[in-house]
């Protein structure tokens, strides 16, 4: 997994769906197809700036179909 900022690869888990990038000190959260990206403030707190579609989630419209063997 690479950070969806930089690219970079050192990268770290820091919660349930939630990442550190060690190269551009930004924090990224995925789920429901999404990937939200938060700045660390210099307090410790976290502002939103941007949010992307995970290339890595289809949505559901997407889904393959599975055919029954018969």
């Amino acid at each position: 997994m690479n950070c969806p900022l930089c690219q970079a690869r050192e990268i770290g888990r820091i919660g349930r769906e939630r990442y550190y990038c060690r190269e551009c000190c930004h924090e990224w959260t995925k789920g429901d197809g999404l990937v939200k990206i938060y700045e660390v403030l210099s307090d410790g707190s976290v502002a939103r700036v941007e949010t992307k579609s995970d290339p890595f989630t289809l949505p559901s419209s997407h889904q393959i179909a599975h055919r029954r063997a018969g």
